[in-house]
This record gives structure tokens, C-alpha cells and sequence, in this order.
């Protein structure tokens, strides 16, 4: 899409967390689309902080550290970089599997670079291809927030391991710019609403469940990342029109515009 402007005139709701949102906003506006930011959602550190410094303190213990999201690195290392200073030394990390290349790049921009990054960058994924390591007394420590579905640590302790489900982040529902979004569906401001995890779904529909939202997106574009957010849509019959193979959002808005150019071709 460089030098291409395919999104020309097309307004697309960003609804990632403020601090993620810029990137994606950023890939529109280069495409020539307009971005609209309304955060569905907002990202705090957990109040239980005694549980997490201890675990960082017994992280030779683990055999393996798992990453699934940019969110879970960076909140991890804020207490990582804060209990080694605390301890005034180096606490060595464990073998680190991540989900995906956003969450590989995040991990590099640390310092650190992952042993395994899945070919499918969803948990099923993952695990598969964690599985040869998975044995009888093997230790893992997933660093996630605490919507993180629960399929890795179950097939992890299925399969024999130990399994450790470190909250590092708490994801909140962030309902503070309703209004807006009302507006925004009333007045037909928007030609495409994307959703990048089931949490913004399940935000959304909160948001608007008790309106008319459905007559107000009737000829709205909805486009997601990942099967798990394409099947909560469904579940909340919010009819899914692009959901890419490769869960990225490069991918995303590689889609929306093979798409528009689609309906363009039928008209």
C-alpha cells in the first residue's frame, strides 16, 4: 500500500487502548483513510503487586516465560526493572516463548529475544509448538492480563507441566467517551469499526446494547482480528465482514482494502 492511498475517504474507528492506538492510526492515515480513536478500553497495574515481585524473585525456578501480548512484556518488565533494583542484581531470565511478532518485537525492544515464535499467532498456536518442551515437571510462568483465556495453562497442565498465571495487567472497560461514540453511530460518522481483541467487543456491545446500534451500523463495515474476537462478534450478533488469516493489523487493513476494492468491482 505505499504510496497508495486506498482507504481515500474512508473513516475507520479505532478502538485499541490510547497507548496502542497511535501505530494503528498511524498505518490508516498513510493509507490515506481517516482514523477516529475511541478507546474501548484501558490498561492499570494490578493492586496485588506483593504476588508478582516474588514470583520475579524465583525466576530460575522456571523453565520457560510466555509472553502472548505486548501489554504482558511491558508490564512485566516495569516490575522486572523495579525488583532488580530492589535486590540490587541480576535476576536471570528463563527461555521465553512469545505469540506473535508485535509481541516478538516488544520483547526485542527490552533487550531480549524470544526462543519460539509460533507460525499461528494465536494460543493454540503456541502451544503446539511449545508441545516437545512440554513434560512432566516442566515449569511455566505466563506473564497476561487477567482477561487472558485460560486454554494455555490449561493444556499446559493437561499435558503434565506446572503452569504459572502471573497477572502483570488488569484490562478495564473504559466507557468514558460513550456519548461520542453514539453520536459518531447516529450521525453515520463512520465507515468501518475494527476490533482487535474480544474485550473491545464485549466494550462495545456494553456501550451500545440498550440503542438502536444495529440500524445505526447497517451499512457499517466490521472488521477484527482472530478467530476468538470473530466468534465473541458473532455471539453478540455483530455481523463480522473481514477477519484476516494472519492476526496483525498490517494484515487488518491489508483485508479492509482488498475488500473495498471488492465492492467497488461489483457496483
Amino acid at each position: 500500500m505505499e504510496g497508495e492511498q486506498p482507504l481515500l475517504g474512508k473513516r475507520i474507528l479505532n478502538t485499541r487502548g490510547k497507548k496502542q492506538a497511535a501505530e494503528f492510526s498511524m498505518k490508516i492515515t498513510a493509507a490515506g483513510g481517516t482514523p477516529i480513536e475511541l478507546p474501548l478500553l484501558t490498561f492499570e497495574k494490578p493492586k496485588n503487586t506483593t504476588i508478582i515481585k516474588n514470583t520475579l524473585c524465583n525466576l530460575k525456578s522456571y523453565d520457560w516465560l510466555i509472553f502472548t501480548s505486548k501489554n504482558g512484556v511491558d508490564s512485566f518488565f516495569d516490575f522486572y526493572n523495579q525488583v532488580v533494583e530492589e535486590a540490587g542484581m541480576n535476576l536471570p531470565l528463563p527461555k521465553i516463548a512469545v505469540v506473535g511478532t508485535k509481541t516478538e518485537k516488544a520483547l526485542l525492544t527490552k533487550g531480549y529475544k524470544p526462543e519460539l515464535v509460533p507460525e499461528e499467532f494465536i494460543a493454540e498456536g503456541l502451544f503446539k509448538s511449545l508441545k516437545p518442551f512440554v513434560k512432566k515437571g516442566a515449569r511455566f510462568l505466563l506473564a497476561r492480563g487477567n482477561l487472558a483465556r485460560s486454554y494455555l495453562v490449561d493444556e499446559l497442565i493437561r499435558h503434565g507441566a506446572e503452569a504459572t498465571d502471573l497477572v502483570v495487567y488488569e484490562t478495564v472497560g473504559d466507557s468514558r467517551e460513550k456519548e461520542r461514540l453514539i453520536t459518531l453511530l447516529k450521525d453515520k460518522q463512520i465507515d468501518i469499526i475494527t476490533f482487535t481483541s474480544p474485550s473491545t467487543v464485549k466494550q462495545f456491545y456494553k456501550m451500545v446494547e440498550q440503542l438502536e446500534w444495529q440500524l445505526w451500523t447497517k451499512n457499517l463495515i466490521f472488521a477484527c482480528i482472530g478467530p476468538e474476537t470473530e466468534k465473541c462478534a458473532k455471539q453478540l450478533h455483530i455481523p463480522i465482514h473481514i477477519c484476516p488469516a494472519h492476526y496483525t493489523i498490517d494484515h487488518l487493513l491489508t483485508e479492509i482494502v482488498d475488500y473495498l476494492k471488492a465492492q467497488e468491482g461489483e457496483k
